[in-house]
């Protein structure tokens, strides 16, 4: 992948919450995360770009994008463009889970749905907005200095547990407001059928032989003007795009219990020296080293 569309953000631990804002128009790269990003958007004049589609935003719109999806903002002008942004690893969500709690519904429901926004309506006027405004809160909640390490901690810790109430809060409420009638899942605004055309083919023949070419006679495009496009489109060349999404595809399979080898043949890879380079270089740790994260 091209060094202007890069893995960003970080998360050490299963998540994590910032309240921001950007007080004048700026240029978003690109980007993409291991783990799962929730956006709520407050304000500001943006639009959305996820792996091919455009959507454009209105005061709370939740924007979910699951982890590998190439996605970036687009500023229109200067006004303040206020968002509420959770990481979540899949471990939080496989962790309730089994405790019988699906936390991830709305991502999967968006996914079915054909969209990666879900917008509440009236939503201030909803349950679901106090409880997001306890969540901006959490977000900006800090330690207050202190001199004794064991006060340090015990504030540290009240202020982590306080975060995680409010997000546990949220997300139980928020898949509760899914089976609610005030629903919607906008669609794209704008999109480009050649790419989406050549990302729904990759992203369903993952285990098969996919090369540039095999996509572009898919796709009833020349292979020039296909690659051309796609990276312009995505910030992938199609080669980095398909290893990547091999990627994600065979660390679930190896996190959700199964051996290497068969997450290496299962994702598509036909050389398991290769499988592990990538692997080793994108995680930053062996393919056995994922089963227990």
């Amino acid at each position: 992948m091209s060094s202007s569309y890069q893995k960003t953000g970080y998360l050490n631990s299963d998540f994590r919450i910032f309240y921001l804002t950007s007080a004048e128009a700026r240029d978003f790269q690109s980007h993409y995360h291991d783990f799962h990003k929730l956006l709520l958007f407050e304000s500001g004049s943006v639009s959305y770009y996820i792996e091919g589609e455009t959507y454009q935003l209105q005061p709370y719109d939740i924007v979910l994008v699951p982890a590998g999806e190439v996605h970036r903002p687009v500023i229109h002008d200067d006004a303040p463009y206020r968002r509420l942004i959770v990481y979540l690893s899949p471990a939080l969500f496989e962790q309730y889970r089994r405790l019988g709690a699906d936390l991830g519904r709305c991502f999967a429901l968006c996914s079915a749905r054909g969209s990666h926004v879900l917008r509440v309506g009236r939503f201030r006027e909803s349950r679901l907005y106090p409880q997001a405004r306890e969540l901006m809160t959490a977000a900006q909640e800090e330690t207050s200095p202190s001199r004794d390490p064991g006060a340090a901690s015990q504030a540290e810790a009240e202020a982590l547990l306080y975060r995680r109430f409010a997000l546990l809060q949220f997300l139980i409420l928020l898949n509760r407001t899914l089976d609610g009638n005030d629903i919607s899942f906008p669609g794209a605004s704008g999109a480009n059928p050649q790419i989406l055309a050549a990302l729904s083919f990759i992203n369903g023949h993952l285990t098969d032989d996919l090369s540039v070419d095999s996509v572009a006679d898919a796709c009833f495009l020349n292979r020039s003007y296909l690659m051309h496009l796609f990276r312009r489109e995505t910030g992938y060349t199609i080669g980095s795009y398909i290893t990547e999404k091999r990627l994600f595809a065979a660390r679930a399979l190896i996190q959700s219990g199964a051996s290497v080898t068969d997450a290496c043949m299962r994702s598509g890879f036909a050389s398991y020296a290769a499988f592990y380079r990538a692997y080793r270089k994108k995680f930053g740790e062996s393919p056995k080293d994922s089963r227990g994260g």
